[in-house]
């Protein structure tokens, strides 16, 4: 039977949009690195910022909307995703160039876009080679790794609200904060520029290879993780890493059947079973009860966890 939701899109949308566009009761864990979780009542691929507005439009203010990117980061839980989730297509993966600045559509992997700058001499953009993700994503949580963030090389980003209205925000002292957009609440973030600054072509990729060896050296490879899982205490909190408060109480925290952390990288869940992601959010739930009641410290997820339990 049809929800509320979809008869109202089937009633409001042509057959050829709808066709090209939505997607009812769509199972989309293979859209996440973790593989699994359950149903998104509609999955919305927008092909242009147009078709975006115009279904915003259409919805009610209380619809539940849900953003993905690549998956990376993202935990969907068993029960789905209610309302409708959105995931831009790859007409939004693409890179333009203007004298002052790089433009990147905001489905543009990070590791793409620092590809690009390498080849184009454009340098400070090395660290997004080790960031799984995109453009779009990095803004949406001011991503960073190895001593920089997206904050650090965006000159504004270009959104829209879940209303459907289009605006572009300039980076600012108060844009951002730690893995954090002090702006975007519900926004969907389109359209990213980025400053550009030329420099050594080969110090720009030692800089992209000595990122890469240190993703390599401490992060696992080749199984299903999420990225970091929590964040990083800030300094007044404790000068200790993430992994650093878990590793030592590994040991004492059960681990359930095909869920587990990682011992190269005690921040990275690994998963490598296909029957449930709320086992992952209750494991990851026990670490956190674990260290802080170890250390004190109170962790906060990284990972997004969306949907019904």
């Amino acid at each position: 039977m049809k929800t509320k939701l979809q008869h109202h899109l089937e009633n409001e949308l042509d057959r050829e949009f709808l066709n090209k566009n939505i997607f009812f009761n769509k199972n989309i864990s293979k859209l996440t690195w973790f593989g699994v979780g359950g149903l998104a009542e509609v999955l919305f691929i927008p092909q242009s910022s147009k078709d975006l507005i115009k279904v915003l439009k259409l919805i009610n203010t209380n619809t539940t909307i849900n953003v993905i990117g690549l998956g990376s980061n993202i935990l969907i839980r068993d029960g789905g995703l209610n309302g409708i989730t959105i995931r831009l297509s790859k007409n939004f993966n693409f890179i333009n160039e203007n004298d002052e600045s790089i433009v990147s559509g905001a489905a543009v992997p990070d590791k793409v876009f620092s590809k690009y700058c390498y080849e184009k001499s454009i340098t400070d953009c090395e660290f997004l080679y080790g960031i799984p993700g995109t453009i779009g994503g990095a803004i949406a949580m001011n991503a960073g790794c190895y001593g920089s963030e997206i904050s650090d090389v965006v000159y504004s980003f270009k959104c829209i609200d879940f209303e459907g209205n289009e605006t572009i925000i300039k980076n600012s002292e108060q844009t951002f904060s730690y893995r954090k957009n002090n702006f975007l609440k519900n926004h969907i973030v389109t359209e990213v520029e980025i400053k550009k600054n030329h420099g050594d072509k080969d110090q720009i990729k030692e800089k992209m290879n000595d990122i890469n060896a240190r993703r390599l050296d401490s992060q696992p490879q080749k199984v299903r993780t999420g990225g970091s899982t929590f964040k990083n205490p800030t300094s007044q909190v404790t000068d200790k890493k993430t992994w650093e408060l878990i590793k030592p109480y590994l040991n004492e925290v059960v681990c359930p059947d095909g869920v587990s952390m990682s011992k190269k990288h005690a921040n990275f869940i690994i998963n490598t079973q296909t029957k449930s992601s709320n086992i992952i959010e209750d494991f990851g739930e026990r670490i956190i009860e674990k260290v802080l009641e170890k250390t004190g410290v109170q962790l906060e997820w990284e990972i997004q966890i969306k949907g019904q339990r």
